[in-house]
């Protein structure tokens, strides 16, 4: 409310007719003007009162979501009005803040097209009366921008394909090389000699039986880069698998003269996670923390809680890395150890993924290296916040399907 009106509303009582008609025409002047930016607009958008029941909604509504179709649609509730049962429980479970793990895209089909529309529920509460919220309900079509995020992502992929072709090419290429220069030693070994004892010729025959090994070992790693994972995401208890993993690998750094520090945090929330693909990329990110710590150091393990996420960091006190290096860590094939295939960060970042997290490092050079993944925490386990639901009137409800025929939303 802006403060010419808010003063002559505290004034009401001292204006004449004349006033008070103006003032009427000058709010219905500013209400039209609101009306025809929000008609200009490409998206579709319903304003509601606290009951869900339609104040106003533009022209572009119908076309973007199956609705009735009416001249105006001022006074009538949304559920009613929506003719997609999808779409009326998002908008209700949305109002009553229970849409945050659900899709909010919805696919409709137009003529011969596929049309993909997002929802978004925002909540306006009054500043002069507490008690009086409303609610503005947007459609936004994201069609052309879901069609162009998918051909980025194959642009990325087959980027990062080239890449790591050319990472196995050029891995491949000195084995061969190696295995080229022992059969030509071990041909002309033969033109020696005529003929040859195991021997003579064993020499060269464990430098190919090696190098055969070392091209298996390429080829399998990196078919596990590029091969989709089998993720099977498990709701389970977090610190019993870190302190497993402490378990099994402070004897290990204790030979290395690294000493272990567990900072877990008691009960933190329960996660999604695959058991075995996490272990998997903490050992690696273990591994590496203590290869960085030669003369022996100090390796800590923590996990805290914040917000909707749990971090889990591995910082070491090892030698660790220029900016240059921070930038290509996660890059296939690539590596700073002289035995390394540089897939080992790779992996770790796709496993994350596949967890909906995220792995971030930071470090500098003589002080050590800090690896933090993030998790995101299931929605059941959150911690309540204590916001009480908005209510809805019941004829909405009753056009959600049965899902949402909750005590707990009314």
């Amino acid at each position: 409310m802006n403060n010419f009106v808010h003063r002559a509303i505290l004034k009401i009582d001292q204006l004449d007719t004349r006033q008070i008609v103006n003032l009427l025409k000058s709010q219905a002047n500013d209400v039209e003007m609101l009306e025809n930016v929000l008609e200009s607009i490409q998206d579709g958008v319903i304003l509601t009162d606290s009951n869900l029941i339609i104040n106003y909604a533009n022209s572009n509504c119908p076309s973007m979501v199956p609705m009735a179709r009416k001249k105006n649609y001022e006074g009538l509730p949304l559920c009613k009005v929506l003719e997609d049962r999808q779409v009326a429980k998002y908008i209700i479970l949305a109002v009553h803040n229970r849409a945050e793990d659900l899709d909010n895209e919805f696919t409709f089909q137009r003529g011969g097209k596929i049309q993909t529309i997002a929802i978004t529920v925002s909540m306006y509460r009054s500043k002069e009366l507490k008690d009086l919220s409303s609610y503005v309900i947007r459609f936004t079509d994201v069609t052309e921008r879901n069609a162009s995020e998918a051909r980025l992502r194959r642009t990325e992929n087959l980027a990062s394909m080239t890449t790591m072709a050319a990472g196995v090419a050029h891995e491949i290429k000195n084995p061969l090389a190696a295995m080229g220069i022992h059969l030509q030693l071990l041909k002309k070994a033969f033109v020696r000699k005529t003929s040859l004892t195991l021997d003579d010729a064993q020499r060269y025959i464990d430098v190919l039986d090696e190098e055969i090994n070392r091209l298996n070992s390429i080829v399998v790693d990196f078919l596990f880069a590029v091969r989709p994972m089998d993720t099977r995401l498990r709701l389970g208890s977090l610190e019993k698998t870190l302190k497993e993993i402490c378990n099994f690998v402070e004897p290990e750094l204790n030979e290395h003269k690294v000493t272990l520090v567990r900072d877990i945090a008691t009960s933190l929330p329960r996660l999604e996670f695959d058991e075995n693909l996490l272990k998997q990329a903490l050992l690696n990110l273990i591994k590496n923390a203590m290869n960085a710590m030669e003369n022996g150091g100090m390796l800590t393990l923590q996990a805290r809680l914040d917000g909707n996420l749990v971090s889990i960091k591995i910082v070491d006190t090892g030698t660790g890395m220029s900016d240059e290096t921070l930038l290509k860590i996660f890059e296939p094939y690539f590596t700073t150890k002289a035995t390394g295939t540089g897939l080992g960060l790779t992996v770790v970042y796709k496993i994350m993924k596949e967890h909906k997290g995220d792995i971030t490092v930071t470090s500098k050079l003589g002080e050590g290296t800090c690896f933090t993944l993030t998790f995101p925490v299931p929605r059941t386990e959150r911690l309540a916040l204590g916001n009480e639901p908005v209510t809805c009137v019941a004829s909405s409800i009753e056009e959600v399907p049965d899902e949402t025929d909750n005590p707990d939303l009314r």
